[in-house]
Formats: structure tokens, C-alpha cells, sequence
């Protein structure tokens, strides 16, 4: 059983991306590497993919703070460019995958809990590994 403490406050969208923004690279780490070196995603149809994938997580309305029993198992960053003169605007996202269940993920940026069905959280690590 999950335990984790929820406070709600009011907060924006997940598709978070402005129109004018485009998800164009997305960075992972596996927590049970325990390194600062991540890998990265640039081709360009995993990265669309992932970015469907996560207009698929189902939000809690409002703003949370969640502590989960264990250490997430992926990290993921998103590179979001608006303007090719600009630096990349950044999401950090943390994942628990869970058997057959529902991913869990927490949007630290915005600090938002959601889960995405099992069935596609099977895609995301598909796509991501």
C-alpha cells in the first residue's frame, strides 16, 4: 500500500508546452543506477511518442505534494524549444512503474501527482528502453 500526503492548491495544464513550444529532446536516468549520467532521447519519433504518452496522464486537479514508500524508478527531463535564439525550457518528471498497475508520476516543475494506464506505461518504458 502507497503512502503519500496530498495537499491541493490551484495549478496550469500538464500539455504545460505552449503552442509555440516543441518537446525536442527528453533525458531519463534509472534510479537503480544511482549515477548523475543519464541517457538521452533526440530521435525525433521516440520523442513524440513519449510526448503523447504523457497527454495521456490523468492529473489530480490542483497542486500536490506526494511522498511515495519507495524511490522512484526513472527520471525523466523534458527539453521544450520555443524559440531556436532561447535556451530550452525544462520539465522534470519522476516514475514509478508498478506491475500491471497504473504508472505514477510526479511533475516536480509543477508539482503535480497523475497516473497514466498500465497499458500505456508498458509503452513509455518500451519506448524509452
Amino acid at each position: 500500500m502507497r503512502k503519500w500526503g496530498v495537499t491541493f492548491f490551484i495549478v496550469a495544464s500538464l500539455a504545460g508546452c505552449r503552442e509555440d513550444e516543441k518537446l525536442v529532446r527528453v533525458d531519463y536516468q534509472n534510479s537503480e543506477l544511482h549515477t548523475s549520467d543519464g541517457q538521452m532521447i533526440t530521435e525525433t519519433e521516440q520523442v513524440r511518442k513519449i510526448g503523447e504518452l504523457f497527454e495521456k496522464v490523468d492529473w489530480e486537479k490542483g497542486n500536490v505534494k506526494v511522498q511515495m514508500n519507495r524511490e522512484e524508478d526513472l527520471k525523466l527531463t523534458f527539453f521544450y524549444r520555443y524559440d531556436k535564439n532561447m535556451p530550452e525550457r525544462l520539465e522534470e518528471f519522476e516514475i514509478w512503474f508498478n506491475d500491471g498497475n497504473p504508472v505514477e508520476i510526479v511533475d516536480q516543475n509543477e508539482h503535480r501527482y497523475g497516473k497514466l494506464g498500465a497499458a500505456d506505461g508498458q509503452k513509455l518504458e518500451d519506448v524509452i528502453k
